[in-house]
């Protein structure tokens, strides 16, 4: 009795250092031509343990017993020797399967494999969970996903990474939106909205305990956040972190209750030095209101002559006008467009006598005396403001255009001819009384005469472009003459 309780208590131990030994995810019992399951599915990474439970059996995963071709498995995962099996199993090893795919196997033991010994395992990948896959199950990032996709940015942060993902909630797409006046759909057709999102990446895994009060992050824009840790909690620039540290295989995101908008990057465009200075706000004033600012924002290459606001009140008062009559010209533009000349023209390259083509299609005319650079009849008082595209002259003077009359608004009813004239002008139309004034386009007065003089003799003027205002008792109405 003793013996038979001996026999029984071995058995048991030898099963259970047998099962001890084959410890697995899975498990695969060899016994009588078969192996249960002879189908099996498991995941990558997952381990399978061989137990044989009755006869002399192997586990072949290289050649097809029955074909002699070889199995072409996934992965080598190498073969189980043959042993003999016992009634409570014999571990015959355990094999981890990292490799996805169908791995097909039989016992190659005599005729087992023809009398129905042959089985596989279905190795399939492990369920993605990716930063993508975060944003994509999550029930309140629908835009953010949409928005990933028409940005194609999908793939990206499906990679290896690791990413650091700042995701705003489809309520803070959706105040952005309104923020602006349009729908969140429309939001996403931008042509900024890749640069948008990469903004809200950061290169690398940062949790919220890594994160510093004060510290800035690069984003793969380029650009930073800024981390601010307050009682009230974490906040990236002005989002506040409203769901922390959700790991995914290939990073962490982090939810965030409004969207993050980078800065506007710096510029210095022709445009950017007319609006920064304290001295062209009536250029800027008149640019606007001609809407030419895209112009002179954009990527063309250009010189503008930019007339100072003195030099806008020195005009004004020649006409007796107001500067806001002057903005309010109906051809603004033709005379905006003769202080444009298309091209970088340093002064450098400047030469006396040079005739430079403006954009409205006319030239001006280069001076260089001892007392310094003219454009026509303006000096240049401030030379060679180089800009991201172009360059900057200022001038003292507003230069007007030969061949079209600027001034229709506040142009006077008696008539000047010829205009252009050489030697003399003659006026017509004068009031007994009226005094006339010719200035030059600074304002300075080179001639007077009264009406009781018809003609205006033109000899000690130079060649250029005047403004001849007639005055009779408070009004006063005036006209350009061209000199030649």
């Amino acid at each position: 009795m003793k013996n038979l309780f001996s026999f029984f208590a071995a058995a048991l131990l030898t099963a259970f250092v047998g099962h001890a030994q084959c410890e697995a995810d899975h498990t695969v019992e060899a016994s009588s031509f078969q192996y249960a399951p002879a189908g099996l599915t498991i995941e990558a990474g997952e381990s399978v343990a061989f137990l044989n439970t009755g006869g002399f059996h192997d586990v072949n995963f290289t050649t097809n017993s029955i074909t002699m071709e070889p199995f072409n498995n996934p992965a080598d995962v190498g073969s189980l020797a043959a042993v003999n099996g016992e009634m409570g199993g014999v571990c015959m090893g355990v094999i981890t399967f990292d490799t996805p795919g169908t791995y097909n196997y039989d016992c190659s033991i005599g005729n087992h494999a023809a009398e129905g010994m042959v089985a596989s395992i279905t190795v399939n990948a492990p369920p993605s969970n990716t930063v993508v896959d975060v944003i994509v199950n999550s029930p309140d990032h629908e835009l953010l996903e949409a928005a990933v996709i028409a940005a194609g940015l999908v793939d990206a942060l499906s990679a290896d990474g690791p990413f650091t993902v700042f995701a705003p909630t489809d309520a803070a797409i959706t105040a952005l939106a309104e923020a602006f006046g349009v729908t969140p759909e429309i939001l996403l057709t931008l042509p900024q909205l890749g640069a948008l999102l990469q903004y809200h990446v950061v290169a690398g895994v940062a949790l919220s305990t890594d994160l510093s009060d004060g510290q800035e992050i690069e984003t793969l824009l380029g650009e930073n956040v800024t981390v601010t840790i307050t009682a009230d909690g974490v906040f990236i620039n002005n989002a506040q972190v409203t769901v922390a540290d959700i790991l995914a295989d290939n990073g962490v995101v982090h939810v965030i209750d409004t969207v993050l908008i980078p800065p506007t990057p710096e510029t210095n465009t022709i445009w950017d030095v007319v609006v920064n200075s304290e001295d062209h706000n009536y250029l800027e004033a008149a640019v606007d209101a001609a809407g030419l600012s895209g112009a002179l924002s954009g990527t063309d290459t250009l010189t503008l002559f930019a007339p100072t606001d003195a030099a806008f009140e020195t005009l004004a008062t020649a006409l007796a006008v107001e500067v806001t009559d002057l903005l309010a010209l109906p051809n603004l533009g033709e005379i905006l467009q003769y202080h444009v000349v298309a091209g970088a023209a340093l002064s450098t390259d400047l030469s006396d006598g040079q005739e430079v083509a403006t954009l409205l299609g006319e030239t001006v005319t280069v001076t260089i005396t001892a007392d310094g650079v003219f454009i026509n009849d303006a000096q240049v008082v401030v030379a060679d403001i180089l800009t991201d595209n172009g360059v900057v002259h200022v001038i003292d003077a507003v230069l007007l255009p030969p061949t079209t009359d600027g001034l229709n608004e506040v142009a006077a009813a008696w008539s000047m001819m010829p205009n252009p004239a050489t030697d003399v002008v003659t006026l017509t139309g004068l009031a007994q009384q009226a005094l006339v004034t010719v200035y030059d386009l600074s304002g300075r007065v080179v001639q007077t005469a009264t009406a009781s003089t018809s003609t205006v003799v033109l000899t000690d003027l130079q060649t250029g472009t005047y403004l001849v205002a007639v005055r009779n008792g408070a009004s006063v109405k005036t006209q350009k003459l061209v000199v030649r």
